[in-house]
């Protein structure tokens, strides 16, 4: 089926009882070089990078740092319209806030499509709007802030907010719709590290105003979409690694209570999206960029959860497949999605 959609690449992975159970490598990370993928092979996260977000946003929380009921501008004042000073954390995280996917029109005011809480949109300028609170009230970049919240403490040694030259040569490639490798994939990320090391800075210590410079010096517009680090997408990891982050955060049962409903069976809670379906509540959150397409779906009651990575235009396929297969039932968010 792989070479069929095509997606050179994939990897799937399942924990059970919040254990890993099993992790299978499928194809090459790249047609053109037909390299195996392995356990050790770099993906982007794409939005699957949003968990990673609202786990160290429920680390800040619990910390006392964080209220999710407390409006944006109490953080980060920079909001001029009325209703998006209305906006909480709770917005943000349950994709109610209003705020469009991403803008494309450099300085257009960041405005609610309607009033917060009142419906679902899906909404990666409300992740990056939390990102830069994060890094205001953790007093670090958001990567290092990421690290030492997420990925230090779970043992994610492959997993970073952004593209990492060291990691290069393990990383899964990505492929377009006809199988053909996309061009120039990690110019904007490579770019940075250049403009980094010209600054005498390590990128991991970026916040906001470092990367929003950086985006205009790098000749992109500067717009949320086009910065790195970036809370809502830039993730890279590792099977393993996920693994891992599956475990820990389905433990915190919070996830599941739904803030948003979507339609029937569907709904949004803190950070994830939720399923009800055959007897079971799920929650889950599908990536999409460019060349890398991949599903998470996991059980908070059980501590069960499988997860599908690709690198492929055509990988809601594979995933739609693993995913229906690994449990055994079809999944209305697979249908929605």
């Amino acid at each position: 089926m792989m070479g069929v959609a095509p997606v050179p690449g994939a990897i799937a992975g399942a924990v059970r009882s919040g254990t890993l159970a099993w992790i299978r490598p499928l194809g090459v990370r790249g047609f053109e070089t037909n390299q195996p993928v392995t356990p050790d092979t770099v993906f982007q996260a794409a939005s699957l990078s949003k968990q990673v977000t609202a786990y160290a946003a429920f680390a800040l929380r619990d910390s006392g740092k964080l209220d999710f009921d407390r409006t944006l501008v109490s953080y980060v004042d920079d909001l001029t319209d009325e209703r998006a000073r209305k906006v909480t954390l709770r917005h943000v995280l349950s994709h109610s806030s209003g705020f469009p996917n991403w803008r494309s029109e450099a300085g257009k005011p960041l405005v609610p499509e309607f009033e917060p809480g009142s419906k679902f949109q899906y909404s990666g300028e409300g992740f990056f709007y939390l990102q830069r609170i994060l890094e205001q009230v953790a007093g670090q970049g958001f990567c290092d802030l990421v690290g030492r919240l997420v990925f230090q403490p779970l043992g994610m040694t492959s997993s970073s907010m952004i593209w990492k030259p060291e990691l290069a040569d393990r990383y899964a490639l990505p492929h377009d719709r006809r199988g053909e490798l996309r061009q120039n994939w990690d110019r904007g990320a490579r770019r940075r590290y250049e403009i980094a090391k010209q600054r005498g800075q390590e990128i991991s210590a970026w916040k906001y105003s470092d990367y929003e410079s950086a985006t205009r010096e790098a000749g992109d517009p500067p717009l949320p979409n086009y910065m790195l680090p970036n809370a809502a997408a830039s993730m890279v990891t590792t099977a393993p690694d996920y693994a891992k982050f599956i475990a820990a955060a389905v433990r915190n049962q919070e996830i599941r209570k739904e803030q948003i409903r979507i339609r029937a069976l569907l709904g949004w809670g803190l950070g994830w999206g939720i399923e009800r379906t055959a007897g079971h509540e799920y929650v889950w959150q599908w990536g999409d960029n460019g060349g890398y397409k991949n599903f998470v779906l996991a059980e908070p009651a059980s501590g069960d959860g499988v997860f599908v990575f690709t690198n492929g235009d055509s990988g809601a396929r594979i995933y739609d497949r693993i995913v229906t297969h690994a449990t055994g039932h079809d999944h209305p968010a697979l249908f929605w999605v």
